[in-house]
């Protein structure tokens, strides 16, 4: 499997405080990658880099391109990119007309800007609120809109930056299963950057960041089970996944499960 993005001794530092030094990393084509680290570890950073909305020296090329902010006219149109932080990230009042925005902008018809619409509004059932105003939206709310804006072109590589954070779980459970469904059907390469491990277990491979460095690398379930190593750079093991993992171990359960009632109701079959 080649790679999509590679990362290769990587410098950088906001002024005075250095983030990454002779950092490297590789993201394969079509893979769902996620990296988990805890608060400060340079995630933020890294998805910022990936998407050249930072400088970054030549260290990091998307298929054959470096990746540099002043030249992604190009690269652009193979990313979608959430960002953490969506406040004040709108450029319209309504709903229907941000989504139109950009695919005016790719010259779409009418006719297929309507398809498009549609279509990401079945997938992320948006349709009660195309025509509202941005205003009135849920945080909830408005991060499935900034889904739809990041998937609308059909991007090649998606970037996610703690897209999450404010959802319930079943609401998060929902969002992975779109992600894994969108990384088999439609091939898409997906890097998800989180500080809840439980968002790596829909992933195929999983980094461990901390204080800018790699501290472990492997399958979600490798990884899960390097507990010690988890606590001790400040990740806990949700109650739930701790406990498939130690029904796993005893051959009790055979899978890990998020939902309490869910398992409860297969160990009760």
């Amino acid at each position: 499997m080649k790679s999509i993005i590679r990362i290769t001794n990587l410098d950088f530092s906001y002024e005075k405080e250095k983030v990454f030094s002779s950092f490297s990393m590789e993201i394969k084509e079509g893979c769902f990658t996620t990296i988990i680290g805890p608060n400060q570890s340079g995630k933020t950073t890294l998805i910022k880099l990936m998407a050249g909305l930072l400088p970054n020296q030549e260290s990091v090329i998307l298929e054959h391109q470096y990746i540099e902010s002043d030249k992604m006219e190009n690269a652009a149109q193979e990313l979608g990119v959430v960002l953490s932080d969506i406040e004040n990230k709108f450029l319209f009042n309504e709903v229907y007309q941000e989504l139109c925005y950009p695919l005016e902008n790719l010259n779409y018809s009418k006719e297929e800007i309507e398809k498009r619409i549609q279509e990401i509004s079945d997938l992320l059932e948006l349709e009660p609120l195309l025509d509202k105003r941005i205003e009135r939206l849920t945080s909830t709310e408005k991060k499935k809109v900034f889904f739809a804006l990041a998937l609308l072109h059909h991007p090649k590589l998606l970037l996610l930056d703690n897209p999450f954070a404010g959802l319930t779980e079943k609401e998060r459970e929902k969002m992975r299963k779109l992600l894994k469904k969108l990384n088999q059907k439609e091939a898409m390469t997906i890097v998800l950057a989180t500080n809840n491990l439980t968002d790596i277990l829909e992933s195929d491979y999983v980094y461990v960041l901390n204080k800018g460095k790699i501290c472990m690398e492997g399958e979600p379930l490798s990884v899960l089970q390097e507990e010690k190593i988890l606590n001790q750079i400040g990740l806990e093991l949700p109650f739930m996944v701790d406990l498939s993992l130690k029904l796993k171990f005893y051959e009790v359960y055979d899978r890990i499960e998020t939902d309490m009632d869910r398992m409860v109701n297969d160990l009760w079959k």
